[in-house]
């Protein structure tokens, strides 16, 4: 049964070997979330947040005595500056204190990251300077898989990542393929024997933003969204079964129940999403039309709007923004008419 304890907010230890660390990216609280595993001198960092975001991290982790040298992997669920736009940085600090240190992601990640410039510019145009800054990535830093794309038969040892032993269990790193959000999206989770214990959603189940309800937001973001894919990967979330999973935007989640219903609600969410705002197009085929109509829509599924927070005005724009360019009506470039 679910208890509002459930979903945690806050920075902390979530799991034995977990961590969920609020990065206060564009300067508030509850609107990105980075993971980090830490077990017998074993490290590895699910998500990181922009440049500007390394610095409040590193604090972090030194608050809670995790050294920079137990650092194995690096893994981003996506190219977007707010999820991996400080990997450079973090991995050039760390490199120096651990030389094996890698950046475990698929090859269309890894191009992303590096051909940054065309989707910098996009996020300065929603987030200003918030996006802080990206750098070329050297080939030695990475080390390219092709994350699981049989999700009924995820336990195939070339799936498994080892991370370390720890009183009679065996911890692994597995990386799902989650394309949708972005064609790069992959979901890191972390297996406990032959369970999987944690999921890193990333964005592959949407956004959660609010703090006493399991219900999620769409993430339909432009120029690169694509529907079908992205509801292929919930129904293959669909098949794992999970005891706690965590959010790119926001938080940690308890038990294999609650992580079921997000998956579920966060597919009858976007087919009633994409309808709503087809039927909107159609009574007026204009984006400032459309995005007032939804704003009710929104905050019925949020405690943060409250907030008044600018970055989640202009993040909900973008979002309807990048559904009308995958139904067609708007193309890569277009202004907000």
């Amino acid at each position: 049964m679910f208890q509002k304890e459930d979903i945690v907010i806050g920075s902390g230890k979530v799991r034995e070997y977990l961590y969920h660390i609020d990065t206060r990216q564009f300067g508030g609280r509850r609107l990105n979330s980075a993971f980090c595993f830490n077990l017998n001198n074993v490290s590895a960092l699910m998500d990181l947040g922009t440049s500007e975001d390394v610095k409040k991290v590193m604090r972090y982790l030194n608050k809670h005595n995790i050294p920079l040298s137990s650092f194995k992997y690096l893994v981003p669920s996506q190219y977007h500056f707010d999820h991996a736009g400080g990997f450079w940085k973090f991995f050039d600090i760390v490199l120096k204190e651990n030389s094996e240190l890698k950046i475990l992601t698929n090859e269309k990640n890894k191009g992303y990251l590096n051909d940054y410039e065309w989707h910098m510019e996009r996020g300065r145009s929603t987030y200003g300077e918030f996006v802080g800054e990206m750098k070329t990535i050297p080939d030695e830093a990475f080390n390219i898989i092709a994350p699981i794309t049989d999700f009924d038969n995820y336990l195939d040892e070339k799936n498994l990542h080892h991370l370390t032993n720890y009183k009679g269990d065996k911890y692994y790193l597995l990386v799902f393929d989650t394309p949708g959000h972005t064609p790069d999206h992959q979901c890191p989770a972390i297996l406990k024997n032959d369970e999987i214990d944690f999921i890193y959603f990333g964005e592959a189940c949407g956004t959660m933003y609010h703090s006493s309800k399991l219900v999620t937001l769409p993430t339909s973001m432009p120029p690169v969204f694509n529907y079908k894919q992205y509801m292929a990967s919930l129904e293959n979330l669909l098949k794992l079964e999970v005891n706690s999973c965590g959010f790119g935007h926001f938080g940690f989640i308890n038990k294999k129940e609650n992580v079921k219903t997000l998956l579920l609600d966060q597919k009858s969410l976007m087919k009633e999403y994409r309808s709503k705002i087809i039927e909107l197009y159609n009574q007026k085929p204009e984006t400032r039309y459309i995005v007032e109509h939804m704003k009710d829509y929104f905050a019925k599924r949020s405690d943060m709007l409250e907030t008044d927070h600018p970055t989640l005005t202009n993040l909900f724009v973008a979002l309807i923004f990048g559904m009308l360019m995958d139904l067609g009506y708007r193309e890569d470039g277009s202004s907000f008419k």
